[in-house]
């Protein structure tokens, strides 16, 4: 693990996503290099993650984006949207992960029930609440079931 280090200004923090990113995801150079903002690469990031989970899949790239992702929740946040990186994978990549069948029937490799019950608004924004008990579903009946004995008690 590498120390955490204080960014002080917008300008800095620009140029660690951006080398981070490159380091990340080295396929991606060209959408690096053309993101206004870390708002915009997540745009891109989304797609290309989508497409990891084509034939065949790539299960480098999806390791390498989760990866990415969780060092970017991890930084400092920023005043502005659109340079704060939790946001930017919140609102661009962890809403969006549901929405697709293939990307929500692997979160269970990747998150815990606990992180998906306690980020509903997060994951559940995109999808009804048949497909956010669906994805509960995926982590076994008991998670299930205390999902809806926890919701039926509001």
């Amino acid at each position: 693990m590498s120390k955490k280090r204080q960014i002080e200004t917008n300008d800095e923090i620009v140029s660690d996503w951006r080398s981070q990113a490159q380091a990340a995801l080295p396929e991606l150079a060209e959408e690096i290099a053309a993101s206004t903002n870390s708002m915009q690469l997540w745009i891109e990031i989304g797609f290309a993650f989508d497409s990891a989970y084509g034939e065949p899949r790539n299960e480098d790239l999806i390791r390498r984006i989760y990866g990415f992702a969780d060092w970017c929740v991890a930084q400092p946040r920023s005043k502005h949207a659109q340079d704060d990186l939790f946001t930017c994978v919140i609102i661009c990549f962890y809403q969006d992960i549901p929405m697709n069948k293939n990307t929500r029937s692997d979160m269970l490799r990747w998150f815990t029930a606990e992180d998906i019950k306690q980020n509903k608004e997060v994951f559940g924004y995109h999808i009804s609440e048949a497909e956010y008990e669906e994805l509960l579903a995926l982590f076994g009946p008991a998670e299930t079931e205390n999902h809806k004995k926890s919701h039926n008690k509001k």
